[in-house]
């Protein structure tokens, strides 16, 4: 039987959660792009918008004092690249392997647009396509434990706190850059940019 959360906990869970349409308004990125896109009518694909959740699975589990932890010594007056190594293995597997609150688990799922599903992070590349809704939380969970990867810790040096962006999931299969919706949304944009589609309906802009 799954544990339920205290009334107080499920109130910092409300609106976190978002279609496309409903998002509130984001600072200038992908997320107001594909907004202001959709107003504009062109077809943009049906897309979930995370607004937090990464933050509250770290929170809900302590993972940042168990990734700080792990990460002590690691930089200092010279780098330890077998504490880091060993600190990065730690940190991914830590969230892979933790568990999402299954009120929040519920409300994804029952989020999800049917079909299979494109999982990433706004403004990056696609991380995963996946074609069920149990699959689609593991892959979300891949996607936030990928800031851990060792090249993601050494570009963020010493600052270990991963950079803050909204996780997608987005109906579609596969990709192709879409020069006639590109000339669109460009227009649309007031700059030029290229848009990748899945069934003729905007993806992800660039």
């Amino acid at each position: 039987m799954a544990r339920s959360t205290p009334a107080g906990v499920r109130s910092r869970l409300l609106g976190v959660i978002f279609s496309l349409e409903q998002a509130p308004a984001q600072p200038p990125g992908e997320v107001a792009d594909l907004q202001q896109l959709l107003k504009a009518g062109l077809g943009v694909t049906p897309t979930l918008v995370l607004l937090g959740v990464e933050t509250e699975f770290y929170q809900l589990g302590n993972l940042a004092e168990q990734i700080r932890r792990a990460f002590d010594g690691v930089f200092g007056a010279r780098l330890d690249e077998e504490k880091l190594e060993k600190a990065c293995a730690f940190a991914e597997k830590l969230l892979r392997e933790s568990y999402l609150l299954p009120e929040r688990a519920d409300e994804i799922r029952a989020a999800l647009p049917e079909g299979p599903v494109l999982v990433r992070y706004a403004g990056e590349a696609p991380f995963g396509l996946e074609t069920g809704k149990q699959e689609t939380l593991w892959a979300l969970k891949r996607l936030w434990a990928s800031r851990w990867q060792l090249d993601a810790v050494l570009l963020r040096g010493p600052g270990l706190a991963p950079p803050e962006a909204a996780s997608l999931v987005q109906a579609a299969d596969e990709l192709v850059l879409d020069e006639a919706l590109s000339a669109q949304a460009s227009q649309v944009l007031g700059r030029s940019v290229k848009v990748w589609a899945s069934q003729g309906r905007v993806v992800r802009v660039v």
